[in-house]
């Protein structure tokens, strides 16, 4: 436990020193290397971390993508970076596609279809989180990734410990429960709504409390399914932690299994229905 809290205790300085700088090109980089080693974990956990023609192109996409979106940010504007970002997963499709075909039965398509989803999913999603700091209001959508992500998931982890009595998907994940899953999203809905509150006290922005609460509840979901999915992924693979990058946290995918499905809804969210003006 005392490891847990100190790894903890350090994670949480160099987030807040990250973000204290993401007015400069140490953020994107810093979700960069997220990405990076997001990658390597989930390649490692599926085996295929040492196949160099599935793996080097992977680490080129992680790298690249995020740092790609902050000039992109700087110079354009949304829609610009979300479209190279597409385009640039395409083109990731397109030589998996090759890979496929030319391979000639040597490399599985299924492995290939892991290797291409679970590349996908974490470069989107960090490069999400760098395209919504840089949104119009970017500085302010921070926190709701992180309501709806750490906040639910604490929330839950209390509320199934002293009301928890159904179990949600044991097979997945046998400790979390309905009561627990139903808490965590109510809190996150409330939390987000006194965000906005806040916010509106210190700065001069007005939040529109309906986007901000339904916003909770939908983002808190999203987070949970992450949740369950790196669940599944661990399960399937009996592996018990992504990686020991932080000792009592496991690996980035442990730490950020459910950021990572926020990050792109909350980025979803805000270009669609702005929750501060």
């Amino acid at each position: 436990m005392k490891q847990r809290i100190i790894t903890g205790a350090v994670i949480a300085a160099v987030l807040v020193g990250v973000f204290f700088l993401s007015e400069t090109i140490v953020y994107p980089i810093a979700m960069a290397l997220l990405a990076f080693g997001g990658v390597f974990e989930m390649l490692r956990v599926l085996g295929q971390h040492k196949r160099w023609i599935l793996s080097v192109p992977a680490y080129l996409v992680a790298l690249g993508l995020p740092v790609a979106s902050f000039f992109l940010m700087q110079s354009y504007d949304d829609t610009v970076a979300v479209l190279v970002l597409a385009l640039a997963l395409f083109l990731y499709l397109l030589y998996s596609f090759l890979v496929a075909v030319f391979a000639k039965g040597k490399i599985l398509y299924a492995d290939l279809s892991a290797v291409f989803v679970s590349v996908t999913y974490v470069v989107t999603c960090f490069t999400a989180l760098t395209i919504l700091r840089y949104l119009p209001m970017g500085k302010y959508y921070f926190g709701m990734v992180f309501i709806g992500a750490w906040i639910s998931d604490i929330f839950a982890y209390f509320t199934g410990v002293f009301f928890g009595k159904h179990k949600l998907i044991p097979e997945i994940s046998p400790k979390k429960t309905v009561e627990g899953s139903l808490g965590g999203i109510v809190f996150a809905a409330a939390f987000m709504v006194l965000y906005g509150w806040i916010l509106s006290m210190i700065v001069e922005v007005v939040p529109n409390y309906l986007v901000l609460s339904l916003g909770g509840v939908f983002l808190a979901v999203v987070g949970q399914i992450g949740d369950l999915l790196a669940s599944l992924v661990k399960r399937e693979h009996g592996v018990k932690d992504y990686g020991r990058l932080m000792p009592g946290h496991g690996g980035i995918m442990d730490r950020f299994d459910s950021v990572l499905a926020v990050s792109a809804a909350a980025m979803i969210l805000c270009l669609l229905f702005p929750p501060f003006t």
